[in-house]
């Protein structure tokens, strides 16, 4: 939790996450999974990840301040694809808050498009963004080799 809060820690208006509890996080885990990314025993990035609408919704993607730019995000990304192609998936499926551009901007350069809008009772309003789950390429284009 501690890392969660600190990479949505700055936020305007503040993420919700800064008033989850323990149990909340456990709620979140029973309804999907949490993918993690670990430097030894030190939690640096994590993504929630649930089956919603034929697609795999991830949320609460979060980097550690110390390690941003560094490639947690997109590491993250390639898990979630693999989980959504494992699960027979057709695509990933998230929100980005319209208060803030530049997360909307990271998610464009990762492949995901604008797909509508939305807003939740008490909560900013939000664009939903998609990508579609690309087949495994053949063995031999994944190792690098040609021919």
């Amino acid at each position: 939790m501690a890392m969660v809060r600190a990479a949505f820690s700055g936020l305007s208006p503040p993420s919700g996450v800064l008033k989850e509890t323990v149990a909340d996080l456990e709620r979140r885990q029973h309804d999907g999974f949490v993918l993690v990314v670990q430097d030894d025993d030190h939690f640096i990035g994590s993504i929630f990840c649930a089956v919603k609408n034929d697609a795999l919704y991830l949320t609460r993607m979060a980097t550690h301040p110390d390690w941003r730019g560094r490639g947690v995000g997109r590491a993250l990304m390639r898990a979630a694809e693999e989980e959504a192609r494992r699960l027979g998936l057709p695509k990933l499926l998230l929100r980005v808050r319209q208060s803030l551009p530049a997360n909307f901007a990271y998610f464009e350069r990762q492949g995901f498009r604008h797909s509508g809008e939305g807003v939740d009772p008490g909560r900013p309003p939000y664009y939903v963004m998609e990508r579609a789950v690309l087949p495994m390429p053949p063995e031999s284009l994944w190792n690098g080799q040609t021919g």
